[in-house]
């Protein structure tokens, strides 16, 4: 059941959690962004090399993020309706 309430106190609590979500979806945007700048360069330097330590490091630091992003972007998905539908 969908609350609907015009009380001016929950205004700045929608606008904060409007505001932060846009941030989340501006900065998964660049990381994007980034990973398809970069992938070419990647494949060449990285995925073609043979195995070793800073490969490793550098896979796990570079991949880590993508799931830590739908994680956050998932936990911070807001728990009210900030629409009268």
């Amino acid at each position: 059941m969908t609350v609907v309430s015009n009380n001016p106190s929950w205004w700045p609590l929608i606008t904060l959690s409007q505001f932060f979500s846009y941030w989340i979806v501006a900065a998964g945007v660049a990381v994007v962004y980034d990973w398809i700048l970069t992938v070419g360069q990647e494949i060449e330097l990285i995925w073609r090399q043979r195995w070793s330590l800073m490969k490793a490091i550098y896979l796990v630091i570079r991949y880590i993020g993508i799931p830590y992003s739908v994680a956050n972007v998932l936990a911070n998905m807001p728990l009210f309706s900030l629409t009268d539908a």
